[in-house]
Formats: C-alpha cells, structure tokens, sequence
C-alpha cells in the first residue's frame, strides 16, 4: 500500500497531539504538517501537497468552509476529510457542496477515522453514512416525542409502525408473538389516541413523516 500523506488542521493542538499519536501506529500514514487556524492551512497546503487534509470547521483567521472552498478551487487533488463535532444536517450538505470529499464526526473511533481516510485517499465520497444515521437517530427523537404527546405505550408504537407499512392483524401478532384479537385491540387503541379512522390514515401519516426509512 502506498503512504497515505496527511495534514491536520484543528483549532485545539490537544486534538492533533491525539491524532498524531492515534495514527503514527498506521506505518501507510504520514503525517506531513499541522495547523492551528486556517491561515496556516492555506499557506502550507501548496507546499506540502498532502493527499488528505483532515479539517475541522471551527477554525480561527479562516474558518473551515473558507478553506475548503479555497483549496478546492487551486487545489483539486487534494481530498478533505472534515473532521468535526457539528452533526446537523444543514451543515453537512454545505460542507458537501462547497467540495469536500467526507465528513466524519469527532465522537467515534480511531478505527473509523483510518478507515474514512483510506475512502476519500482513493477517490471516494463519505457523506451517505452519516446522513443517514444522524436521519436515524433525528427519527428517533421524533418518535420518542410523538409516543408522549399520544401517549402511545411502547407496545402501541411497535404495531403503530407494522401498522403503517401495511401488516394485517395476522401478521402483526405472529411478528410480536400476541394474539391477532390483542393486535385488533391495539389497533383500536392507536386510532382512537390518534384521532383517526382508518389503516390507510396511518400509513400517509408515516410516509410524510419519513418513519419507514430505515423499516
């Protein structure tokens, strides 16, 4: 495997201290320059033509969307690989359309980050796993609030969403191992905490709400 080059730009030299540490047990990574704000990642980019620039956002003189934009346009070959403790979803996609190649949070493991550079070094995007379990989890929370401004038990949700994608009585109480004439019970239960009448209500109501993503 060919050397991977790495330049870390963070506001916090605790962090980089902790990256070039983590890393320096990977023998295809080196680790070519660091930054504390994104003046000196602008100036030292050039020179040191690194193949991955790792880059938090929050960074001072130049903050980290200015850099990614500016890199992009002079330094194409370089791949970014934000590295950063914000996980809204706005803020992602901005990252993706000012041109960066990835987007990793800061909270997961070493194993995860080696792994996301290998990615963005060959050429490749990373932006759909995280979407996709921030979408999760931000579904989640959702569903949390709306089982208690229902107040739905949490036996009532688990039908609530077999319910929606369609699964009969039948179905549901061989899936959760209760009887159809409980299931039918439940069912009742959840229309009227609900203030609906039919299946079909249920079932446009998880579609707008995006709950079956992940079902």
């Amino acid at each position: 495997m060919n050397n991977i080059k790495i330049y870390i730009a963070d506001d916090h030299q605790l962090l980089i201290d902790g990256l070039i540490s983590a890393l320096s047990d990977y023998a295809y990574i080196e680790i070519i320059g660091t930054a504390n704000n994104g003046k000196k990642v602008l100036n030292d980019i050039f020179l040191n033509k690194p193949d991955v620039l790792l880059l938090d956002l929050n960074m001072p003189q130049v903050d980290g969307l200015q850099v990614i934009e500016k890199v992009k346009a002079t330094a194409n070959n370089v791949k970014i690989l934000v590295l950063s403790n914000y996980s809204a979803n706005h803020i992602i996609k901005e990252v993706q359309q000012k041109g960066a190649d990835g987007y990793l949070l800061k909270n997961g493991s070493i194993n995860d980050l080696v792994a996301a550079i290998r990615q963005v070094a060959n050429g490749n995007l990373l932006f759909e796993n995280i979407t996709s379990a921030i979408q999760k989890k931000e579904t989640a929370y959702f569903m949390d609030d709306f089982m208690k401004e229902y107040l739905l038990t949490k036996r009532e949700y688990d039908i609530l969403l077999l319910m929606a994608i369609g699964k009969s009585s039948n179905e549901i109480g061989d899936k959760l191992f209760i009887s159809a004439a409980t299931v039918s019970t439940h069912r009742r239960n959840i229309l009227k905490k609900l203030g609906l009448k039919r299946t079909s209500e249920i079932m446009n109501l998880a579609v707008s709400k995006g709950w079956l993503k992940d079902q």
